[in-house]
């Protein structure tokens, strides 16, 4: 199965993913494609949707299914790019366990934080049609 990409789909994910991140008041952020090396039945390498580094402005998005190469919906990408930019807006924290401490990516106030930025989406006028 030969990779297809379809160029609109990306540029009109570009488009949303720039106005996501202003009305977050997260703006600066880039938007990149997740490449898959293997695509096709029963070749998957790994089932990450999105994924993020706190040092960059930098956020990679799958944005076609890994077996068929469909478009994802676009409420699933900007569930994903709520999830990555909380990721920025509550960074990880140390937590003390017996006699260790645990790195928490994804502790209490992160959800919290999550749900902030669906709610906010979902109101925002251009982008309450994705959420049905």
């Amino acid at each position: 199965m030969p990779d297809i990409v379809d160029h609109q789909h990306e540029e009109h994910v570009q488009k949303i993913f720039q106005h996501s991140c202003k009305v977050l008041g997260m703006e600066g952020f880039e938007l990149r494609p997740l490449r898959r090396r293997v695509r096709g039945k029963g070749k998957l390498r790994s089932l990450a949707l999105g994924y993020t580094k706190l040092g960059e402005k930098r956020i990679t998005v799958d944005m076609y299914t890994p077996r068929t190469m469909k478009h994802r919906q676009i409420d699933a990408i900007l569930r994903v790019i709520c999830h990555e930019l909380a990721h920025h807006q509550a960074p990880p924290r140390l937590k003390r366990v017996w006699f260790r401490y645990v790195r928490e990516i994804h502790h209490p106030m992160f959800w919290e934080q999550y749900k902030k930025n669906v709610a906010l989406l979902s109101e925002d006028p251009l982008l309450k049609a994705y959420f049905t």
